[in-house]
């Protein structure tokens, strides 16, 4: 078939985007379709349940604060160079993100950016007329954005959408795509980060197949403004060039049981399970074409390191929530400490940092308080030279986290200034802190990164 792509965007946070999301890609995963997710902005857990219902292409995020738009567009048509369609879940309402007139970080600045039409989500559950007043505003707010459809959520029948689908398409230039039932089965439940991870939630996939029927998926498909947009983008110039081959790799970078370790080889550890598993795609990628071999690991479940590793990155995820079986599992702490010994460099972002905190690593204590604490985008600049990055870098970062590190006021080992104050820890080896960046947005500090562990490596 020809290849599509569209963005799935909302009205505002909560209207029910990730769940017709899910219902598309699930709906399209059932018919053979090769299809690829994306996430727009920072959020890694979306991803998760993309990759429940998509499994054969991994979810990517595109953020244009973290990434440059050649960089977004560039990891988009790289994972498009082996889709048939690809379907852009948006974040929050179509128009909101950072506040900066630098940059537009919004879904819609990511429809424009890689040209591709959008089908607005709209909670219809408490809406008549009003739902056309809806449609207009969205409609003329910027007519740079091409909204060509709409998919109603909290319908309460097929004759209500009916009522629906008539105020809209009667007045106005865009197609309803059909509708999600309300549903509580497919409610998924949050806490204080956002949606719970497909990794720890039991979802009724079969159930969301069943919803999806309502969604009238022939039309969407056939819809003329849905197809070629991204073949448009596809054929505009130079800047969009897929990049070197990653046969194997765009699946599962990452293998466990390694082989003994070969001549040359660098060999990278990454702590990966229900514990730990914020990881742009991405940036994995970029990490094997540098030249790693990466390695998952399991903090919960291992009793020790892999054997080999050259350098280690402890990701993000929920530590907090697993923090009795992290600490019971006092073998996969001392491998840790242990290996530390050869001061090979070690990447811990926000729950990694949690994590070598809480085991003895880096001093001071982890406490959880029942607030964000420092959210949202921010740019930092290192206070000296580390194996990613140098003095003279600003780094953006993004930042989401309810627990403190309380460092004890000896420790002076700082990584970064933000904001005119220093945080953050680097001694030399471990480079830690609360911050998520796109290292795929870092091509020098990823080689930086290869370098520092090769030398120690010895290869």
């Amino acid at each position: 078939m020809t290849q599509s792509s569209f963005v799935i965007a909302g009205t505002d946070s909560g209207c029910g985007k990730t769940t017709v999301t899910l219902a598309v890609l699930a709906a399209l995963s059932e018919r053979g379709i090769n299809v690829q997710a994306f996430k727009a902005g920072p959020d890694y857990i979306d991803s998760t349940y993309h990759n429940l219902i998509a499994p054969n292409q991994k979810s990517r995020n595109l953020d244009l604060w973290l990434c440059t738009q050649e960089q977004v567009k560039h990891f988009y048509a790289r994972a498009m160079s082996r889709a048939e369609v690809g379907v852009v879940e948006g974040v929050m309402g179509l128009f909101d993100g950072k506040f900066d007139k630098s940059v537009e970080t919004s879904t819609a600045a990511i429809a424009k950016t890689l040209n591709l039409p959008v089908i607005l989500v709209i909670n219809a559950s408490k809406m008549a007329q009003s739902i056309g007043a809806v449609v207009h505003g969205f409609l003329e707010y910027d007519k740079k954005v091409k909204v060509v459809g709409v998919i109603l959520n909290h319908v309460n029948g097929e004759e209500y959408y009916q009522i629906l689908k008539d105020i809209i398409e009667s007045k106005y230039p865009v197609k309803c795509f059909g509708y999600l039932p309300f549903d509580k089965e497919l409610h998924i439940p949050e806490r204080h980060l956002g949606l719970i991870p497909s990794q720890e939630n039991n979802f009724n996939v079969e159930r969301l197949i069943e919803a999806g029927k309502t969604i009238d998926f022939d039309k969407l498909l056939t819809h003329p403004a849905l197809f070629f947009a991204s073949s448009k983008l596809r054929r505009s110039g130079e800047e969009l060039r897929v990049g070197p081959s990653l046969e194997g790799n765009l699946k599962s970078p990452l293998v466990r049981g390694v082989a003994p370790k070969a001549t040359g080889c660098v060999r990278l550890g990454i702590a990966r399970d229900e514990a730990f598993h914020f990881y742009y795609e991405d940036a994995l990628d970029e990490l094997i074409q540098a030249g790693f071999e990466l390695v998952a690991f399991s903090p919960l479940n291992d009793q020790k390191l892999p054997a080999d590793l050259d350098a280690l990155y402890f990701g993000g995820g929920f530590p907090e929530v697993f923090e009795k079986q992290l600490a019971a599992n006092a073998p996969m702490t001392q491998s840790v400490r242990e290996w530390m010994q050869d001061k090979k460099p070690v990447l811990a972002e926000c729950g990694g940092l949690m994590y070598l905190v809480s085991s003895g690593v880096i001093p001071g204590n982890i406490r959880m308080t029942n607030r964000l604490q420092n959210f949202g985008y921010k740019e930092i600049r290192p206070l000296q030279d580390n194996f990613l990055f140098t003095s003279d870098e600003g780094v953006r970062i993004h930042e989401f986290h309810y627990s403190v590190w309380d460092r004890p006021e000896s420790e002076t080992q700082f990584a970064f200034e933000v904001n005119g104050k220093p945080d953050g820890f680097w001694n030399g080896h471990i480079l830690a802190s609360y911050y998520h960046s796109h290292l795929g947005a870092y091509p020098k500090a990823i080689k930086r990164f290869y370098e520092s562990a090769k030398r120690k490596a010895h290869v």
